[in-house]
């Protein structure tokens, strides 16, 4: 009886310390209630003043969404071996930008794509690709032209913060954000710092709060406007990569969603604009972080299982997507409903 415990015990632990993987969330049924609100929630006032949409101020939802872009984001792993006496190195891994560009462009059109634009359909919203929104010429100029501004304070933060974070492992910090293939990347994601003592693990939220009033304003707005839809859609995910025997591996380690779109309300006349006042606005924000950072290609030696895991990414992915949507569009029902 003792030996069937230890091994009952022993099968436990192990069970425990397996590596999680993406693979795993195929059997999920749906991943909504794992994906938080993600943006700042200060509302506009009849000023029109704030930075995300109140809904008792608009007439309808947004109907044309743009998906402008698609983007892998890896804030780099720095690993520190040696001490103070002996000297320290400092080992940095990332996925690289060709393998953040594949992984991106892999996802998408494995699935992802199909369930954005049909969980979005739901709510009576078109999820529109490139092909679909870039009409003509001018559009498809501006398009490739575009750069997403930056409040200078919000820049200022962020080389701070990097500098601190970056003092005290030699600067070896990489990051790398690629776009998958055919989307422009329009990075609009803080600085991704990873729990690396708590398996590589994101934080909950990354736009929570953000007050960068010129990327709000430049999404939300020109964006908006020069591409003629009602709103625009980014879509990001967060990885990371280490290295073991000699092996690389790959880790999810978030996936985010946010929406922009314009304010409905002008700044009324003679007041002046600041950074209290942007012509565009979040709509909303969704995000997964998982507690654990997920392997991507867990090590498995017999390639009929190596395949079917890639094959469950897919569907693992399909559903992450899903459930982002699905807690957007039920956020706008809830919200619009209180206008009535």
């Amino acid at each position: 009886m003792k030996k069937n415990l230890s091994l009952i015990s022993f099968t436990l632990l192990l069970a425990a310390c397996a590596t999680p993987k993406l693979s795993s969330l195929a059997k999920k049924e749906s991943l909504e209630g794992k994906a938080k609100l993600d943006f700042n929630q200060d509302k506009i006032r009849e000023s029109g003043k704030g930075f995300s949409i109140n809904m008792k101020y608009l007439t309808a939802l947004p109907k044309k969404i743009a998906l402008v872009s698609v983007y892998v984001d890896d804030p780099g792993i720095t690993k520190v071996s040696g001490t103070n006496s002996t000297g320290k190195s400092y080992t940095t891994t990332n996925t690289g930008s060709a393998a953040a560009a594949a992984f991106a462009t892999e996802f998408l059109t494995n699935g992802g794509l199909e369930s954005l634009k049909t969980t979005f359909k739901k709510y009576d919203m078109d999820i529109l690709t490139p092909e679909e929104f870039l009409t003509d010429d001018t559009k498809k100029q501006y398009y490739n032209g575009f750069v997403v501004q930056n409040s200078k304070l919000n820049e200022l933060g962020s080389k701070i913060g990097a500098f601190f974070k970056s003092s005290g492992n030699a600067g070896t910090t990489i990051e790398t954000d690629e776009a998958a293939t055919g989307y422009k990347l329009m990075k609009i994601n803080k600085r991704e710092w990873l729990d690396t003592k708590h398996h590589n693990r994101a934080a909950v939220q990354n736009l929570d709060g953000s007050i960068n009033n010129m990327m709000i304003e430049s999404m939300g707005s020109d964006l908006c406007k020069n591409l003629s839809v009602d709103a625009v859609l980014v879509l990001y995910t967060t990885q990371s990569c280490d290295k073991k025997w000699s092996r690389d591996r790959h880790w999810m380690n978030a996936v985010g969603m946010y929406m922009f779109a314009p304010n409905p309300l002008p700044l009324k006349e003679g007041k002046k604009d600041n950074m209290f006042y942007s012509k565009g606005l979040f709509y909303c924000g969704t995000r997964i972080a998982f507690k654990k950072a997920l392997a991507i290609d867990p090590k498995i030696k017999d390639e009929t299982l190596k395949a079917q895991n890639q094959k469950d990414n897919y569907v693992a992915y399909c559903k992450v997507i899903s459930g982002l949507a699905d807690r957007m569009g039920n956020y706008y029902k809830k919200e619009f409903a209180k206008k009535k």
